[in-house]
């Protein structure tokens, strides 16, 4: 969960509170690097970090010197913190944006049971409307079926050396691609890697009924969110004016990818989401660290843009959440809020999600007075680094936090335990939504497929990686990756 801000560095601190005194004059000999450092330690860690007071003589102690800005930032971190992170302006600009380069614009997976069932084939596991290779026909669950150079047998990768060619040539450009699409299709072509490619962080939206999925007596909405992000609102408000136009009172919230985002962005969601008439109520407390207490505040369905209360709600009376290892921070959150105002007619199809229960502020470097009056017309020319570290935890209306750990398990346990369907488009034949439609139809959630396990690999498996086409921009490092494993058949490891 992301908050903006900003921070100033011409100001030091001899404790770990707040002061207005000036920072000594630093030595024109010293690095950029330091200043850097210094500021991270006087003026984020000892004031905004939440466990401020925790790390403040450790951090003391620090020769900043020796530490580059990253390895400082680390250094920094309370022992138990595995959710702050940093990146550079550049990085943050390119998310912001929507716009990302060096990428095809779509995420490859293997099932995760591919030694089970001696599948090792890579497949699409989502793909950008703006990719090029979605202009070719392809779609989540299309098997990739070789690169130039490269044929991948039916049953996917052979050797270690094949995997280290894939490895090494998958961004050439030109590249040429080969897929076996979802109707069983098969395609070749040849593309240019584009300079960049526009995101939109709604993967799918979709209306459903009775032509759809037999039983269906009404509309049931399909609402796919990779991302929460603020510049992206306008998308949000049209796909909910869809649902809105359709009548759709049952929805299926698809946030499997999503690691969070924006404040504003999900507290958008959840006004659209929450049944009608709750505008006004708070789905989240905000609760810091002792000396920035003060700063503990609610935030409220409906109060939209620090505006007057609005009532977005189109009036749903049941949601079906779909989420997974990777649903983490803002997509928690929004689940969790509202809990408390739907509990028998909230639903969590899916696996565990990751377990976040805190948030960030976003800090610019330099953030001084002449930086922030540049950021605030749009000139982000001068942004050389921004830090997200964590600032608070959240709590929903009835008090309850988001599990996460290390004495009870992270994360929220689905109703209905369902692997990753990659074999499948999002919609109607995906497994995870076609449970949740047969529970609409008939009150029960359906057996789960016969094959073992159709998840996709995830990051932390033992084996041979493959760098995922899309890069991780849309989340925190250390949680939502989105890394795939590929196992060789015929590899040792």
């Amino acid at each position: 969960m992301l908050s903006a801000a900003l921070v100033s560095c011409e100001k030091t601190k001899t404790d770990p509170s707040p002061s207005p005194s000036p920072s000594p004059k630093t030595d024109p000999e010293e690095s950029e690097d330091y200043r850097v450092n210094k500021c991270l330690r006087d003026d984020i860690m000892s004031v905004y970090y939440y466990w401020a007071e925790e790390v403040y003589e450790a951090n003391k102690k620090l020769d900043l010197n020796k530490y580059s800005i990253f390895d400082a930032f680390d250094a920094m971190l309370y022992k138990d913190d595995r959710w702050s992170f940093m990146e550079s302006g550049e990085s943050y600009l390119a998310v912001a944006t929507g716009a990302i380069s060096g990428t095809w614009g779509l995420s490859l997976a293997q099932r995760s049971d591919c030694r089970e069932v001696g599948d090792y084939n890579v497949y699409v596991k989502y793909i950008f409307p703006e990719s090029p290779l979605a202009a070719k026909g392809v779609t989540r669950g299309a098997r990739l079926t070789g690169i130039k150079g490269l044929d991948m047998p039916d049953h996917g990768f052979n050797t270690t050396e094949q995997i280290e060619y894939f490895n090494e040539h998958l961004y050439d450009s030109p590249q040429i691609f080969n897929f076996t699409l979802t109707n069983g299709e098969k395609v070749a072509f040849e593309l240019e890697m584009p300079e960049s490619v526009n995101t939109n962080y709604i993967l799918s939206s979709q209306i459903f009924d009775g032509d759809d999925f037999d039983g269906l007596a009404e509309p049931v909405g399909y609402f796919n969110y990779l991302s929460f992000k603020l510049g992206f609102i306008s998308d949000l408000d049209a796909a909910f004016a869809e649902f809105k136009k359709a009548g759709v009172k049952k929805m299926i919230v698809d946030l499997r990818y999503n690691g969070g985002g924006d404040g504003d962005a999900s507290q958008r969601l959840i006004s659209y989401l929450a049944p009608a008439g709750l505008q006004g109520k708070p789905y989240r407390t905000r609760k810091h660290n002792n000396l920035l207490s003060s700063q503990n505040a609610s935030n409220y369905i409906g109060k939209l843009d620090g505006g007057e209360y609005t009532d977005i709600s189109i009036g749903l009376d049941e949601i079906f959440f779909i989420m997974d290892n990777s649903s983490a921070s803002a997509s928690e959150l929004v689940f969790n809020g509202l809990r408390p105002y739907m509990r028998d007619n909230l639903h969590f199809v899916g696996k565990q999600t990751y377990g976040k229960p805190n948030g960030m502020y976003v800090l610019f470097y330099p953030g001084d007075e002449k930086a922030a009056a540049k950021y605030d017309k749009g000139d982000y020319s001068g942004l050389k680094w921004v830090f997200y570290p964590i600032c608070f935890f959240n709590v929903n209306s009835a008090g309850e936090f988001i599990p996460y750990g290390p004495k009870t398990p992270s994360g929220f346990l689905p109703d209905n335990e369902r692997p990753d369907d990659i074999l499948h488009d999002f919609g109607v034949d995906e497994d995870r939504v076609k449970a949740c439609l047969n529970y609409i139809v008939t009150g029960s959630y359906p057996d789960l497929p016969e094959t073992k396990s159709l998840d996709s690999v995830s990051g932390g498996v033992r084996g041979i990686k493959v760098e995922s086409l899309a890069p991780e921009w849309q989340t925190n490092p250390h949680y939502g990756t989105d890394e795939v494993v590929v196992y060789g058949s015929h590899s040792t490891f």
